[in-house]
């Protein structure tokens, strides 16, 4: 009975030590307070200029505040396509202070609704970056009725001509104060239009190429009195003949080729063919001196109609075993193509 009695003793001290230990722990943890941190606050996350025209850019600021109890430390803000930061001030933020991010958006020649997107990082624990975003409407107050002209084909010495309606919207007088075409390709002049309250003109392009067969992507920029960013482009497209023409002005070759060391055998190498043909009708083609600057290449002329349509036929000998680039090129009588120079691209492909 003694014996139980003691041991019983020696469990209720055991526990009650216990307990003591565990309360110190609690009110040692209760007793160390939390460590000190920043706490970025933006006045507003997003900065809506509403509608707008007739402006380069945009400019506006966002003001933050720390809200916590330690230095906030801002870094270098990471803006969209199309913003620019311009500041942030300061980069290190007292407890209870302010700083501002100042923004510019370019948004000269958009139309309709923009969004940019600035994202600020912090050593804020809780929130290491903030996304800022940045809307604006661009509201087009010149009209322009046909913006692109596909003109076709055009031979060296013929012109054409395109006409193109250009109205101001918002009521106000329609006053170019430049015309700017993208080269000598292009000549472009105004005239108004009667009746319209001279808020509509007229836009007269000349379109006059010259020089070497090409593609023609050329442009008339429009500008208005006061405004230095073009109000209005309209774009001009076609192609301008020479005396010869090719259906393929550069070659793209992919080759398929066995991984192994050992030479392919019995495959059917690739062939490509380049048709030449000949727009005058004065004077039969002649084209010499066929060659290839590509490694174990041949090239052949095959004569599809005499003086008016001939064919190129391109193959390898063997398979090429690493890509490589060069040129098919030959000579002709036309005056503005003594020599003709087409591109090849080949590209091995292991399997």
């Amino acid at each position: 009975m003694k014996r139980e009695f003691l041991a019983a003793v020696v469990m209720t001290m055991a526990t009650v030590g216990v307990a003591r230990a565990d309360g110190t722990n609690i009110a040692a943890a209760a007793a160390t307070p939390p460590a000190a941190a920043p706490k970025i606050q933006f006045d507003k996350t997003v900065y809506n200029f509403g509608t707008t025209s007739l402006v380069d850019s945009v400019t506006g600021t966002f003001t933050f505040q720390n809200a916590g109890a330690a230095d906030l430390k801002i870094g270098k803000p990471q803006p969209s396509c199309g913003c620019t930061v311009a500041s942030v001030k300061p980069d290190v933020v007292k407890p209870g202070e302010k700083g501002e991010l100042v923004f510019t958006v370019r948004v000269s020649g958009q139309r309709g609704q923009l969004e940019k997107h600035i994202t600020v990082p912090s050593n804020d624990p809780q929130s290491s970056s903030v996304s800022l975003a940045i809307k604006v409407e661009m509201k087009q107050i010149i009209e322009v009725t046909t913006p692109t002209f596909s003109i076709g084909t055009l031979r060296q010495g013929e012109t054409t001509n395109l006409s193109e309606v250009l109205r101001r919207t918002d009521g106000q007088k329609l006053t170019i104060s430049n015309i700017q075409p993208s080269s000598k390709t292009l000549t472009a002049r105004v005239e108004r239009v009667e009746g319209s309250n001279e808020q509509s003109v007229k836009l007269l392009i000349d379109v006059h190429p010259e020089g070497a067969p090409r593609a023609i992507n050329e442009s008339v920029k429009v500008f208005l009195e006061g405004v230095s960013q073009p109000v209005a482009t309209v774009n001009v497209s076609g192609r301008l003949l020479g005396d010869v023409v090719l259906d393929h002005e550069q070659l793209y070759w992919p080759v398929t080729v066995s991984s192994s060391n050992l030479p392919p055998q019995n495959q059917e190498l690739s062939i490509r063919r380049i048709t030449v043909s000949s727009t005058r009708t004065n004077q039969p083609l002649q084209i010499t001196n066929l060659n290839t600057s590509l490694t174990n290449l041949t090239v052949e002329l095959v004569t599809v109609e005499t003086g008016k349509v001939y064919s190129v036929i391109a193959k390898f000998a063997q398979s090429p075993q690493q890509s490589e680039r060069g040129t098919i090129s030959f000579n002709t009588n036309a005056s503005i193509q003594p020599m003709i120079v087409v591109p090849v691209t080949v590209t091995v492909l292991k399997k």
